[in-house]
């Protein structure tokens, strides 16, 4: 095993918990160093705790641990506030840049991590390598029994803990779900070596009938020693709570290179609609329910209160669409109107009916467009011709029909009869249909033709040698 050479064997510190004993310092990088008495390493132990921005008394958070502090609570705290961040407007507008939930991270650091972290490569005959040498097996007290509850009575959390190691620490962790009590859903495990072949058996079983806790493994190609047990698994064991994942990097690069997608992945389930669509494709499908199952998810999975994002809803919307899902998305936009307050643009409508093919309800929307008094929607109409071009020419294939939308356009949009002239004499000369006066409206755009979003001199030239 290599200890000496990891930037890792420099960490000096570590922690534990009682409530008798602690000392709390508030420092200005963000984070708050606690020194614990641990009475299982009969010493004081450090660990620092860092909280989310926005950290608010009145919500519950999921909680990160990272062993090996020195070198992983910085790159983890960052990672996470990147990951979690917010972007919200002064209106209270939530742009959904969250790609997980505000988390605490809190990082353990070790006194003596040779001692603390050393696997049991079969140094004790006919023992599990699951199970601790003596300094891993205070670890694991001082973990569950001291660090765990400190910052469970400290701090409000939702009871999702996750936990992160690498090199040594990730062996630790990875035997974690073998022991009683453990409070870890979540585990990290960067460059994970294993010494035995029952215990590489033991974790291959664990990984393919576990249903409960989610798994990152991140292992470097150019780690060799330590990438053998996850490239082994990679491929061998297929399970929605499992990510294996390799990174060109060497022992000391794969922490920063695996951390951002194992913190993503712990949260695999935060904003996940991934169900959507088959859900949608029921009967008995409704909108409402789903997104009160969308919340207990969230709730059952990290003990957090959410409300699906504007983004994430509209999503729902553009997944309906793209399925052709007719039913679906008129509940949606139902549903938007009625519990959100927002009343559908007709322009909008017609694109979403054009996009699912009820062509019969775009047509609507389209005579509902032209025929409107509203200023913004005249706007919006004579910016968009070449969708409602596309409705009557390429989706339903009717000439007569566009050729009356694009004269009345002419009719009434006096400012716009150079564009509304080009679309009647496109649908004309293009289609054999009424040519005549396809001519004329072509005559008419190559006299008064001007720059516009269009067409060209190039396209009236096209056309008139059509």
């Amino acid at each position: 095993m290599r200890t000496t050479t990891f930037i890792f064997f420099l960490l000096m510190v570590s922690n534990s918990y009682t409530q008798a004993k602690t000392f709390t310092e508030e420092v200005a990088t963000g984070y708050t160093v606690i020194q614990l008495h641990s009475k299982f390493f009969q010493q004081k132990r450090t660990i620092k705790v860092s909280l989310p921005k926005q950290y608010d008394s009145s919500k519950n958070y999921p909680v990160i641990y990272t062993l090996d502090g020195n070198s992983l609570f910085y790159i983890t705290s960052n990672y996470v506030g990147q990951l979690s961040k917010l972007t919200v407007d002064d209106d209270g507008f939530d742009y959904g840049s969250d790609a997980i939930p505000q988390s605490i991270v809190v990082g353990i650091f070790h006194n003596d991590r040779g001692y603390e972290t050393q696997p049991n490569f079969s140094l004790i005959e006919n023992i599990h390598e699951s199970e601790f040498l003596e300094g891993p097996e205070k670890l694991k007290n001082f973990l569950f029994e001291e660090v765990v509850p400190y910052v469970d009575s400290t701090y409000n959390t939702s009871g999702y803990n996750a936990i992160i190691g690498h090199s040594n620490t990730a062996h630790f962790v990875m035997c974690l779900p073998f022991q009683n009590r453990n409070p870890f859903e979540g585990i990290i495990s960067i460059s994970l070596t294993g010494g035995t072949k029952r215990f590489k058996e033991q974790i291959q079983s664990y990984l393919e009938k576990n249903e409960s806790a989610t798994i990152f493994l991140g292992y470097g190609t150019k780690d060799i020693g330590f990438n053998e047990l996850a490239k082994s698994l990679k491929g061998a064991v297929t399970n929605k709570n499992l990510e294996i994942r390799a990174y060109n990097g060497n022992h000391n690069e794969m922490p920063v290179l695996a951390l951002a997608n194992g913190i993503k992945h712990l949260f695999y389930k935060y904003r996940n609609v991934d169900d959507f669509t088959e859900a949608s494709v029921k009967k008995d499908f409704d909108i409402a329910l789903y997104l009160k199952q969308y919340q207990r998810k969230n709730k059952e999975a990290y003990g957090i209160e959410t409300v699906m994002k504007e983004d994430d809803f509209y999503t729902l919307r553009d997944l309906s669409i793209k399925t052709k899902n007719k039913r679906v998305m008129n509940q949606i936009l139902e549903y938007d109107s009625k519990a959100n307050g927002f009343e559908q643009q007709t322009h909008m409508m017609f694109i979403f009916n054009k996009q699912i093919a009820d062509y019969e309800k775009a047509e609507q929307y389209a005579n509902q467009m032209l025929n409107s008094s509203d200023e913004f929607e005249n706007r919006i109409l004579k910016a968009n011709l070449n969708h409602y071009y596309e409705l009557f020419i390429d989706d339903m294939g009717y000439f007569e029909k566009g050729m009356r939308f694009f004269e009345e356009g002419k009719k009434r949009f006096k400012d716009r009869q150079l564009e509304f002239s080009y679309f009647v004499a496109k649908i004309s000369i293009e289609h054999n249909f009424k040519k005549t006066k396809g001519y004329s409206n072509l005559k008419y755009c190559m006299k008064n033709y001007q720059e516009n979003r269009y067409f060209n001199e190039l396209d009236l030239e096209r056309l008139s040698d059509f």
